[in-house]
Formats: structure tokens, C-alpha cells, sequence
């Protein structure tokens, strides 16, 4: 059931380049009955040369040139198609991938590293790809190359085809029994490799930490350790393919020279030509050559479909609710009194409960700080208000003028902007990090939000003002630049209500009181702030102490 699924998804995911693929499978198919006419036509040419029959030599070398220039010109273009294919159908399924997990519920994007996730979108995608775009021409041409050859070989010895065509069955059912354990050692070793990058990725991430601690020994050997898991698995699955290769070269080396003894005495007692004793040779290799590469093909489509699975369970995950659209929420937000949280409670998990009966009302314009010792549920307030995560109990809501209430949940998260706890800055320029993909803001928008956010006088003293490329993690910046450019971003949204979660915390005194105090100005602006600095407290309204 699971490969039929799968299969269906790889079908439904290659519908833009089926034109190509189609094209592709005739020209391989063509390519293919080349090679039978060529061992035709050199069967000819033999037979001219000793005699054996009389024709016109010069004109047959002529034919063997032609459908050699024309199987060449076939395969060429062959080439170019598959790599049209594979590109295209690549860059849709990430694309398609990408877009999906943007979409999916973040509880459950959470559970899978980042790592794993990026494995799956490049190797998993680039093995699909690239079974795709060679499992069907193949098969076709196998098939071509396959019943050309054989009827070929049926016409110069009737009794040596159908023992020949006897031992095909028997070839496809072994292959068919690796090929199985072969799908679940793929798929372990795609899941051990996604392993390994996560880890180096999180090490490399945090190589400041990792030498601060000098723990670069015990993060080697870790690496090491994973990697040699991995190692472990490509072995076992590389075991499998010896025995097979050991098994297809007895077979096929057994059935070349029982060809060739076949031939030659059939050729001492003058029962055939030399020409056919070569066109018997060369059919038999053309015979072979299709289920040597069926042997490959068949753990190929295993393989592919083991890593559509492993996407499949990506795109199978939680959809989160689509928003409100910015004019609701605009319309919402004017007629809003309060945001009230009435006993909530949350947990991560049984033994880890960070908000219990929570009731709390939040004014529209008010600015309201929130602090308390780390893990008591700062953060959790914000993400419950982002609709990032659900209150078990209770409910958060927003009360209109005229006594109506509003859910707080996913779809009002367009009412806030949030500057998280860390480093939150993509590579790239200063200005591109503050619009953040909305292209519609002007160079006047993101300098209003500069000005706001007290990092215009830093921005202009630089060579590139804007324009200033930032390196991973804002390498380039102060942390306290880094914090300003994210506020920044967050005002330029112009959402009426702002989350910060120790957003200051890298801001002196001063630029923190201007900050607070320009954000004051801006109407029915709410803001909730998780600080400890006093400059904070001091500037809010309201005091939420856990």
C-alpha cells in the first residue's frame, strides 16, 4: 500500500515534464533498435567479407557508419533531455516541499531537525529525481533492445532463443527478492545520513560554544560515531548488491559462452555462417546487457520510492489554519478593547507545566512588561498569543466594544510582530533582513523603521548604508545592531501589537528609554515585553510578575 502511494506521488509530482520524459523514452527507444540494426547490418558485413554471401561491401560499411553517426546523435540528445527532467522535476517537488512546510503546523515541524528536514529536500529529492527521469526510458529501451534482440536471435537459432528467454523469468524473480531488503537499508541509510548533517550542522552552528568548553575531542568523535553508523548500513546494503553482481555475472558469463560453444559448433558442422556466429554474440550481449541493467533499475525504484516515503511523511503532517486577512484584522484591532487571557493553563509535557491558570487583561495601547525567573513561561505567553502552540485550558481572546470576543489563535497572527530571544538575522544586506521579503516597501518605509528602532545614525556612517551584506548569524554586526535590525523588521510590519522576548537586552540604557519612548508615540500601538531591565519595567505601564 505505502509504494503504491508513494509511487502515485512521484507520478503526480512529474506531470510538468511528462512532455519531456516522453520524448526521451522514444529516443531511447530509437537508440536502442539501433544497436539491433547494427548487429544486423555487421552480420552482413562479415558474411560479404569470407564469402559466405555477395553484396556490396562499401555500401554496408556505409549503412554501419550511418546507424553508428545516428545512435550517437540519439544518445546526445538523450543526455540533454534527461538532465531537462531531472532539473525541472527537481526544482518543483523542493519548491513544492519548501512551500508545504512553510505551511505546515510549527509543533509539528519542530519534531524533525532542520538537518533531517534539509536531507530529505536534496538527497531524497535527488534520489526520486533521478530514478525518475532513468527508470522509465530505461525500461523502454530494455524492452526495445530486449524483443529486438530476441527476435533477431529467434530468426538466426529458434532452439537457442527459447532457452534463452527461459532463463529470463527466473533472473527477474531473484532480483525482485534483494531488491525488497534493499528498500529498508536504503532507507536507514538515507535516515543515518540526515543524522550526520544535523549534528555537524547544530556543531558548526555553535562552534563558539564548542570551543569555549574545548569539547572539540568528544564533538569529533561524535561526529565520527555517526558517520560510522552510516558507514555501517552502506556496507550492508553494498553486501547485498556483490551477492547479486556475483550471481548476474555467473549467469550471464555462463549463458556468453554457452552462446560462443553453441555457435561454434554449430559452425564446425557448417550450419551457419561466421557473420551469424558474430550476430548470435552480439545478440546475446544485447540480451544480457537489458538484465544487467534491470538489476540496477529495480533497487533504483526501491530506493526512490523508500525516499518518496520519507518526504510523503513531511507533506502528511498537521496543516496550520490559514490567517485573517490584513483588512479583517485591521477591522478587528479598531474595535478591539482588550486582549484577556482567562485560565490558562499550558505544558509541554506531563511533568513540565509553565503556565496554570493563567487570567490576565491586556488594554489595547498598553505597554506591559513581563518578567520572572527563566522557564517559568515568559516565552510560552507569547507563542500562546503567536497561536504557535494552544492553551490546554482556558481561553485568550479579544474583547470588542461591542462584547463580542475574538480567538487569539493562528489565524490573528497577523496582529503581531515578534523579535524572538537570539540571533534571528539572515545572510545578506541590512535591508533586505527589515523587509524581509516584502518587496513592496520602499528604501522611506525602512527608514522609518530605522529611525524607530535607533539604528538609523549606525546604518548611515556605513560605506554601503542599507546595502551593507551581513554574514550568517549577523557576523558584521554588534549584538545590540543585531537586536536593532530585528526590531526593526518587526516595526516595518506595521502589526498594531509587538511582541519582544529580551529583545533589549544587548541595548544600553539610553537607546532602550528612546526606543520604548518613540514606540509610545505610535497610536494604539500594544506592546509585551519579556525583560529584566529595569529601564524596561520602568518605561511599561503594566507589570506581569511570574
Amino acid at each position: 500500500m505505502k509504494n503504491k502511494t508513494s509511487l502515485k506521488w512521484i507520478i503526480g509530482n512529474s506531470r510538468p515534464v511528462i512532455p519531456f520524459l516522453l520524448i526521451s523514452t522514444i529516443v531511447s527507444a530509437l537508440a536502442s533498435l539501433c544497436m539491433v540494426m547494427l548487429t544486423y547490418v555487421g552480420k552482413q558485413v562479415v558474411d560479404i567479407a569470407t564469402g559466405s554471401f555477395s553484396g556490396a561491401f562499401w555500401g554496408k560499411i556505409g549503412l554501419l557508419v550511418l546507424f553508428v553517426l545516428l545512435e550517437l546523435t540519439l544518445q546526445v540528445i538523450f543526455s540533454r533531455l534527461s538532465i531537462t527532467i531531472s532539473g525541472k522535476m527537481e526544482i518543483g517537488i523542493k519548491n513544492g516541499i519548501f512551500s508545504k512546510i512553510l505551511k505546515k503546523d510549527i509543533s509539528s515541524i519542530y519534531k524533525y531537525h532542520s538537518g533531517d528536514l534539509l536531507n530529505r529536500m536534496t538527497a531524497d529529492v535527488h534520489i526520486i529525481t533521478g530514478a525518475f527521469t532513468n527508470i522509465v526510458p530505461a525500461v523502454v529501451a530494455l524492452l526495445t533492445r530486449l524483443i529486438g534482440a530476441f527476435l533477431m536471435l529467434f530468426w538466426l537459432d529458434a532452439t537457442f532463443a527459447l532457452i534463452y528467454l527461459i532463463c529470463g523469468p527466473i533472473f527477474l524473480i531473484t532480483t525482485r527478492i534483494y531488491s525488497a531488503k534493499m528498500k529498508s537499508l536504503h532507507k536507514k541509510c538515507q535516515e543515518s545520513d540526515g543524522n550526520i548533517k544535523s549534528f555537524i550542522q547544530e556543531a558548526i552552528a555553535n562552534i563558539l560554544v564548542i570551543k569555549a568548553f574545548k569539547t572539540e575531542k568528544p564533538v569529533s568523535e561524535e561526529a565520527e560515531k555517526l558517520q560510522l553508523i552510516n558507514y555501517n548500513y552502506k556496507l550492508k546494503r553494498n553486501t547485498i548488491s556483490i551477492i547479486a553482481n556475483i550471481f548476474v555475472f555467473i549467469a550471464f558469463t555462463f549463458g556468453y559462452y554457452l552462446a560462443l560453444c553453441w555457435g561454434a559448433y554449430k559452425l564446425s558442422k557448417g550450419m551457419i555462417t561466421v557473420g551469424t556466429l558474430t550476430a548470435m554474440m552480439q545478440l546475446v550481449s544485447q540480451v544480457q546487457t537489458p538484465f544487467k541493467n534491470l538489476s540496477g533499475i529495480i533497487p533504483q525504484y526501491y530506493q526512490a520510492i523508500a525516499s518518496a516515503e520519507r518526504i510523503l511523511e513531511i507533506e502528511n503532517l498537521k496543516e496550520d489554519v490559514e490567517g485573517m486577512d490584513k483588512e479583517s484584522l485591521s477591522g478587528i484591532y479598531s474595535e478591539a478593547e482588550k486582549i484577556i487571557f482567562e485560565n490558562v493553563s499550558f505544558s509541554y509535557d506531563e511533568n513540565n507545566t509553565v503556565v496554570n491558570n493563567f487570567s490576565y487583561e491586556i488594554n489595547i495601547g498598553d505597554f506591559i512588561s513581563v518578567s520572572g525567573r527563566s522557564g517559568i513561561g515568559k516565552s510560552t505567553i507569547l507563542k500562546l498569543l503567536l497561536g504557535v502552540i494552544k492553551p490546554e485550558n482556558g481561553q485568550i481572546y479579544l474583547l470588542l466594544k461591542d462584547g463580542n470576543k475574538i480567538p487569539v489563535d493562528e489565524k490573528t497572527r497577523g496582529l503581531f510582530s515578534y523579535v524572538p530571544q537570539g540571533n534571528m538575522i539572515l545572510s545578506g544586506t541590512i535591508g533586505d533582513n527589515i523587509r524581509f521579503f516584502n518587496n513592496e516597501l520602499s528604501d522611506e518605509d525602512v527608514i522609518k523603521a530605522c529611525k524607530l528602532a535607533r539604528i538609523d545614525e549606525f546604518i548611515n556612517q556605513l560605506p554601503d548604508g542599507l546595502d551593507t551584506v551581513i554574514g550568517e548569524h549577523g557576523i558584521g554586526l554588534s549584538e545590540g545592531q543585531v537586536q536593532r535590525v530585528a526590531i526593526a523588521r518587526a516595526l516595518i510590519s506595521e502589526a498594531p501589537v509587538i511582541l519582544l522576548d529580551e529583545a533589549t537586552s544587548a541595548l544600553d540604557e539610553k537607546t532602550e528609554k528612546e526606543f520604548l519612548e518613540g514606540l509610545k508615540t505610535i497610536q494604539r500601538k500594544t506592546c509585551i515585553i519579556v525583560s529584566h531591565k529595569q529601564a524596561t519595567l520602568d518605561a511599561c505601564d503594566k507589570k506581569i510578575m511570574f
